[in-house]
């Protein structure tokens, strides 16, 4: 069976000139290796969901991605929405979109309002400690979706990079070591 060429098909050409347009639109096709599903999308929002780490990415942003979805990583103390230097390497990691997905319990992560600077949020300026608590108080993921949305991204045009951890702090002292050394040379 042979598709019709719908940039040669006058019907459409027509239709697009009266609603005075020029470009055909964006459309990829769905790859669930690279995009969620109705059922993904349901269970982030629900329950969350365990994947591997090594699925997760982050946007230029720095925001946390696991396919075509912004996500929030869920770990002992709090949840994580960017790739902050408090995120801690695992082997499988716990992801979710909602808050219901968390439990009552959890709270964001400082380090990644930081990092994001969301909503003006700076622990580095002692005059804005009052205006931090608050918007730590106030923190919702809806009103972060809202800021930051979640779904869909389009892939092709956002760059995914992988997750940066801290170093360790037992891997840096050789490197000092020898900054050390080479100073009093």
């Amino acid at each position: 069976m042979k598709l019709q060429d719908f940039k040669a098909f006058d019907p459409f050409n027509r239709m697009r000139e009266r609603m005075g347009t020029e470009h055909f639109g964006f459309f990829e096709l769905f790859d669930p290796e690279r995009h969620l599903t109705g059922e993904e999308r349901s269970l982030l929002a629900r329950k969350g969901v365990s994947v591997p780490q090594a699925m997760l990415g982050r946007l230029l942003d720095f925001t946390l991605v696991y396919k075509n979805s912004r996500v929030a990583l869920i770990d002992d103390h709090h949840f994580h929405v960017a790739n902050c230097e408090h995120l801690i390497s695992k082997a499988t990691v716990r992801l979710g979109t909602a808050s219901r997905a968390f439990g009552p319990s959890l709270t964001v992560c400082p380090g990644c309002l930081q990092l994001l600077s969301y909503k003006g949020y700076d622990e580095q300026k002692a005059r804005k400690e009052g205006y931090n608590r608050s918007v730590l108080e106030r923190f919702t993921l809806d009103a972060f979706w809202r800021s930051f949305p979640p779904y869909p991204l389009k892939l092709g045009r956002e760059l995914v990079k992988p997750l940066e951890f801290p170093r360790p702090a037992s891997s840096a002292e050789p490197e000092l070591a020898g900054v050390v050394a080479t100073r009093e040379a």
